[in-house]
């Protein structure tokens, strides 16, 4: 097995640079580029398989690979439209069978075909809708904090961050 790989990067934003401004309190256009970067920077640090979260926030695409046909565990949860192919001396073939099985140790996937030297399982994921508020929550809070404590050192007593971020992010986070 191959660590997985982002195949298509989400195409949204998790807050509109709009809701950062208002969340900030920031009623001018001087620093855009500056929260667009903090808005990133809370969003990677939470998302995608390296995330601390070790989910995927927004709809994605990702991709493992894996050296047969059988079962195997997707390392990102809440996955969809699932799809595999055998690759056998550089050429593809679609599987001839995909069953996917989610339970809390995972998402499972079991792949039937013919001879291989690798399989590819390339499928999307996304936060559950639900849990989306609590996720844009974190990267505001986080954006704010980064925003307010702009260097490593300072002459003034800095803060971690905030706990209620920590809460969040444990609440959401998958243990795989």
């Amino acid at each position: 097995m191959t660590p997985p790989v982002l195949v298509t990067a989400p195409s949204a934003r998790v807050v509109s640079l709009p809701d950062m401004k208002l969340h900030l309190r920031i009623d001018h256009d001087d620093e855009d580029s500056m929260i667009d970067a903090l808005e990133a920077a809370a969003v990677a640090y939470l998302d995608g398989w390296r995330g601390v979260m070790g989910r995927a926030i927004m709809p994605q695409t990702w991709s493992q690979e894996f050296d047969e046909w059988g079962t195997h565990k997707l390392l990102l949860p809440d996955a969809s439209n699932v799809s595999a192919v055998g690759i056998l001396d550089g050429v593809e073939a679609p599987a001839d069978s995909i069953t996917i099985k989610a339970n809390l140790g995972g998402t499972f996937v079991e792949v039937k075909g013919g001879a291989v030297d690798t399989v590819r399982i390339t499928y999307e994921c996304a936060l559950p809708v639900k849990q989306l508020p609590a996720v844009q929550m974190a990267v505001k809070m986080l954006a704010a904090h980064w925003y307010e404590n702009r260097e490593a050192a300072t002459e003034r007593a800095l803060s971690a961050a905030p706990m209620a971020v920590q809460s969040i992010i444990g609440s959401l986070r998958v243990w795989m």
